[in-house]
């Protein structure tokens, strides 16, 4: 059920880009994020991201589970799943936006091509606007790597800390983002 409902969001954002033949797609993106404090760091990763990026357009959706992050420590995914995110409630994180004067024939190989990405990121519950700075390259073999890093801050999103410990949780969360994106029908035909 947790799949298809990724696959499902992935698959309704798809239907509404006019230019299918030209999307790329990855359900493999990275995502890291870590809670760094003078008593402890809480870091995590997430492996499991879908995400689709029309090129001629700039459009870009991005969705994942919020229990496929996998802690350092054990004890800081329950938490985080139970008490902080409550992944039973808002199973996933999303993002819908563009790319900011983005030019598909910039994107040459091996060549870092810098643009920015405005949107909407949901996560709790709660939807506020983001603006990244990303980079991409195209790779030999034709697939395209895209990285960008910001930070989120818990209050935006109602992310409540008991205070225990709060001094444990970073009130701002830096985070990672990388995806390898290919070719959406070129990933379809090898699923066959």
């Amino acid at each position: 059920m947790k799949k298809s409902g990724l696959i499902l969001f992935l698959l309704a954002f798809m239907a509404s880009v006019q230019c299918q033949d030209d999307l790329w797609f990855t359900r493999t993106g990275d995502i890291y994020f870590i809670s760094h404090t003078d008593i402890i760091d809480i870091d995590a990763n997430n492996h499991q991201v879908g995400s689709f990026f029309n090129p001629k357009t700039g459009e870009i959706a991005v969705t994942l589970l919020m229990k496929s992050f996998q802690f350092t420590l054990p004890l800081a995914e329950e938490h985080f799943n139970e008490n902080y995110v409550e992944s039973d409630r808002y199973p996933k994180a999303t993002f819908k936006g563009k790319a900011l004067n983005f030019d598909a024939s910039k994107i040459l190989k091996e060549v870092d091509y810098k643009f920015d990405v405005q949107g909407d990121l949901t996560i709790h519950g709660e939807t506020a606007p983001v603006k990244v700075q990303t980079v991409i390259r195209r790779t030999a073999d034709a697939v395209v790597k895209g990285e960008t890093k910001f930070s989120v801050l818990l209050d935006t999103y109602k992310i409540k800390v008991p205070n225990l410990v709060a001094d444990r949780v970073a009130k701002e969360i830096p985070i990672t983002v990388k995806f390898t994106y290919e070719p959406y029908k070129k990933a379809a035909a090898e699923k066959k």
